[in-house]
């Protein structure tokens, strides 16, 4: 998978790790080459979960699907479910660790209404590629959110946020655009809904029925960090993204 969907991948799965209880958050992703998704997330006393959807019409199946689910009793596991195969497996976060070389510059744009949101715009630089972000304390329960990304340093790009944040940008990420890719496009990432909600425990358990594989599942290594997929050539991404194809391939 390219660069920026697992970057938009990742946002997901930092948020489940340690979930703040009751919401519900649900974002839509497009892309200036015709992709296009949802990302939808669950967080309550009892976990969380995460359901990536990409619909990517030049990959062999039309897109990616990837549920993850985090249970607050076991808090190191992030489980991945593959309902495809009725299978599911078990990455432990500290296999996900890794260290990030890349140097980000971030520069405030402005203040910016987004959605109906009081948001900060700004631009985040990374090499040759780019992110503007739009990012709201404009919440009830912005802390909880802001705890997260603080207590997941090893996941996604903690680097990232700390530049954010020593530049008054930090917040929830209402809305991105991901610049710099020719093959992928500009890819944008838009906050469309986030409520508070009831869940009971039974909504973070694994489904009845599904049987646990090794590595990633289905023989496909475990899933890599952000920073991993970073590193990696144009050659080993596309690789990678076919590897993940076979896994959570369907676009459904």
């Amino acid at each position: 998978m390219k660069k920026n969907i697992f970057t938009t991948l990742w946002i997901g799965l930092v948020f489940i790790l340690n979930a703040q209880n009751g919401a519900y958050i649900e974002y839509k992703i497009t892309s200036s080459k015709g992709n296009g998704g949802t990302m939808k997330m669950k967080y309550s006393e009892f976990g969380s979960s995460s359901v990536f959807n990409m619909l990517i019409p030049q990959m062999p199946g039309g897109g990616i699907t990837m549920k993850s689910l985090s249970q607050k009793s076991k808090p190191e596991i992030i489980y991945l479910i593959d309902d495809k195969n009725k299978t599911y497996s078990e990455t432990k976060r500290s296999d996900l660790a890794t260290e990030d070389n890349t140097s980000y510059t971030v520069k405030k744009l402005g203040t910016e209404i987004v959605n109906g949101y009081k948001c900060t715009h700004a631009l985040v630089t990374e090499g040759k590629e780019s992110h503007e972000v739009w990012n709201t304390k404009d919440l009830v329960d912005f802390n909880k959110y802001a705890e997260e990304f603080k207590n997941n340093k090893r996941i996604g790009s903690a680097k990232r946020e700390q530049a954010l944040k020593a530049a008054g940008c930090d917040g929830l990420p209402v809305k991105t655009v991901h610049k710099g890719n020719a093959q992928e496009g500009d890819m944008t990432m838009e906050l469309v809904k986030i409520e508070k909600k009831n869940f009971t425990k039974s909504d973070f358990e694994l489904p009845a029925g599904y049987t646990k594989t090794e590595g990633g599942g289905m023989g496909v290594p475990k899933m890599k960090s952000q920073q991993e997929i970073m590193n990696m050539s144009e050659e080993e991404r596309e690789k990678y993204m076919e590897e993940m194809k076979k896994m959570y391939g369907g676009g459904k």
